[in-house]
């Protein structure tokens, strides 16, 4: 600024071009020249550095992240339940998380297997075993003669469904008789290895077929023909 200066005074564009060059604003130059100066008129070493304390600002909370371990499972799933374990904000726990500084874990249920579970596994893997092969080359049995097969169900409708609809349509009305009992859709499926020539070219993809299952049936028919099978097995147990 001094060399940019003509008898300590700046020249009128001085002031913009030392701010473009330093990336900051143009009233941060006219306050630092304004200090100098002052400094200069009263005769004491030119100061302009930062006017804030070192240790300024709002002070960090210190909280010792080693007594998430200690917090039960039940209070950690979520961040208010573990900002409330920990008594500190949930701003602040959210900051930390954000930092690296804790982790998101998403656990699902798992079969529990007793023993009775292990064995029967094991063995049924040990019987998909070629008996031809054992034991010195183990192989499994090529599997052409089974048929994979399973059911899945779906839902006919949803309680909420979310549509985009034109400025001029009316709004869909859906009713169903109960909300907690809705039409459901089986489909089942079933495939079978694939079958491949002696060049390699597939001549069967193994998949046999997808067939729905739409017949409706109330449910209070289903439930008594339950009821009725049980009665009559306790019967016959009985007799």
């Amino acid at each position: 600024m001094l060399r940019h200066s003509s008898n300590r005074k700046l020249k009128r564009s001085s002031t913009t071009l030392i701010a473009a060059k330093y990336g900051v604003h143009v009233r941060t130059v006219q306050r630092v020249w304004q200090r100098a100066k002052k400094c200069k008129a009263q005769g004491i070493p030119i100061d302009v550095g930062s006017k804030k304390p070192k240790n300024g600002g709002r002070k960090k909370i210190e909280v010792d992240l080693s007594r998430v371990v200690d917090i039960p499972l039940n209070r950690r799933d979520t961040i208010r339940s573990l900002a409330s374990a920990l008594d500190v904000n949930r701003s602040t726990l959210h900051r930390w998380f954000k930092a690296g500084m804790l982790r998101r874990h998403s656990s699902s249920l798992k079969p529990y297997l007793k023993e009775e579970n292990k064995k029967a596994r094991l063995q049924w893997c040990l019987s998909m075993l070629d008996k031809s092969t054992l034991p010195h080359d183990p192989k499994f049995i090529k599997m052409e003669d089974i048929i994979h097969s399973d059911e899945k169900w779906f839902n006919g409708t949803k309680k909420n469904k979310t549509m985009y609809m034109h400025l001029d349509e009316d709004d869909p009305h859906m009713t169903v008789q109960n909300k907690n009992a809705i039409h459901k859709v089986m489909f089942y499926s079933s495939v079978a290895k694939p079958r491949f020539d002696d060049e390699g070219r597939c001549y069967f993809d193994g998949k046999l077929g997808i067939w729905p299952f739409v017949r409706e049936v109330q449910i209070f028919v289903i439930f008594l023909l339950w009821a009725c099978k049980i009665i009559f097995d306790f019967a016959l147990i009985v007799i």
